[in-house]
């Protein structure tokens, strides 16, 4: 499992998270970075309309941040381990 975090580059190089999602293993995520126009607003409504509540607020998270037009970044942090150096396991002693 891996967190999907959107967030702003800061000062001295920081990552400044806004907006978070749990990605789990069979869950398919696509965000393309292309460097074309954004949609209209009724295209990118009609674009998460089929989505579940929690993507529907993360797409509208993400179209914000872009709107903004700041430097915005992406961070995919995996769960596994981060847990073990929390909890001061060896590694790979999460996995089965």
């Amino acid at each position: 499992s891996f967190i999907l975090l959107l967030g702003r580059l800061g000062h001295d190089r920081t990552f400044e998270a806004a907006h978070a999602i749990l990605v789990k293993d069979r869950d398919d995520l696509s965000i393309p970075l292309l460097l074309e126009q954004l949609p209209t607003p009724k295209a990118f409504r009609d674009a998460v309309a089929s989505l579940s509540p929690e993507q529907q607020r993360f797409a509208r998270a993400y179209r914000s941040m872009q709107l903004e037009g700041s430097v915005f970044g992406v961070l995919v942090l995996q769960l596994k381990p981060q847990l073990e150096r929390l909890l001061n396991l060896p590694p790979d002693a999460l996995t089965k």
